[in-house]
């Protein structure tokens, strides 16, 4: 059990949408939490013991939690409070940062621009401001000059202080590589949060060198097709052509060996990807992270169901992510050899 005393002054009392994202939150826990004041005892996850709170002062309040998840849970409660009345940014915050985007890449692409697709967490609808970023394509008709390049990657930049925690991911590509998709894919144009520092030591030299192949663009075309959205051009499918099963499988296989390797830099990534890929495996399903992580409580071995369910937990508050480090070497391994032995067949 863990408690700790607050003073809570200038944050009650609380707004009625405050308390909602407080109380949703709290459910998201197993702990039980509760708040203690003048000789009472209010539940933190019901919305009326949360109202009854009211105004504490400079009163003391004690946070108590107690369970399996009490430590994340009164961290998690904790952050939310402080907060203040603003309520935590949503995915709607993120769709207005992507129609922005879509503006200035229209604005600085113009006729040569065929679309944009989203895919990723904020087009499967499992978004999370705290744990997810924005994945989105740009389609091009015509090569781009290293000045557009720039323009474009600088537009990015602007926006990024807007953008969630963990940033924006985007590729430009062709509109002739949408058909008769090849693997792996080639791009145009690639930046994400772990090419900033390369960028700003030199945006020119970063732009003019930032083109290639992407073997993960044939997964990132397969989730358009099972759940993307076009926010500008013509829909998906008149767009892309579908990816051959066998790139795919081949894609996974990559992206789970590139996971492995960063298992417990990244352990809430890389346990729900080996859960999707593996759910691609046996059943053919396109999943996003929380749908994959979900399929796997079902079908995997029991020993690995709180494996997994930690890592949803962690995906669900964007907390770290408690595991057993060997169990998870373990799980990993087993489904790395299972994506490897299948995916070359």
């Amino acid at each position: 059990m863990l408690r700790q005393g607050l003073e809570l002054t200038g944050i009650t009392p609380m707004n009625r949408t405050q308390i909602e994202h407080l109380a949703e939150l709290a459910s998201r826990f197993s702990a039980r939490i509760l708040l203690e004041h003048n000789n009472r005892i209010i539940n933190g996850k019901s919305m009326l013991g949360l109202l009854s709170l009211g105004d504490t002062g400079s009163e003391q309040v004690t946070l108590v939690c107690d369970g399996e998840d009490e430590e994340q849970a009164a961290r998690a409660f904790l952050e939310q409070l402080r907060a203040g009345a603003a309520p935590p940014k949503t995915e709607a915050d993120a769709m207005t940062l992507m129609r922005r985007i879509k503006d200035r890449f229209a604005s600085v692409l113009g006729e040569r621009l065929s679309g944009i697709y989203l895919h990723g967490s904020l087009a499967s609808g499992c978004f999370r401001w705290a744990v997810s970023d924005i994945d989105f394509l740009a389609v091009v008709k015509e090569p781009l000059e290293l000045d557009t390049k720039m323009a474009l990657i600088a537009a990015l930049r602007q926006l990024e202080e807007e953008a969630p925690p963990k940033g924006i991911e985007m590729s430009v590509v062709l509109s002739r590589s949408c058909r008769d998709i090849p693997y792996p894919m080639p791009f145009e144009l690639h930046y994400s949060p772990a090419h900033q520092a390369a960028y700003d030591r030199d945006p020119q030299a970063f732009c003019a060198s930032m083109h290639g192949t992407d073997p993960d663009l044939t997964a990132h075309i397969l989730a358009l097709h099972a759940y993307g959205k076009a926010l500008l051009g013509p829909d998906i499918q008149r767009m892309f052509d579908q990816v051959k099963r066998e790139d795919v499988l081949r894609a996974i296989r990559a992206d789970a060996e590139d996971a492995a390797k960063r298992l417990h830099q990244a352990p809430v990534y890389c346990v729900l990807n080996l859960c999707r890929g593996l759910a691609y495996l046996k059943e053919g399903l396109v999943l996003d992270k929380k749908a994959g992580g979900q399929w796997a409580l079902k079908k995997a071995r029991q020993e690995y169901q709180p494996l997994i369910q930690a890592a949803l937990n962690a995906y669900e508050t964007g907390l770290d992510m408690t595991y057993d480090e060997e169990q998870a070497e373990d799980f990993c391994e087993e489904a790395l050899a299972l994506l490897k032995t299948e995916a070359a067949e």
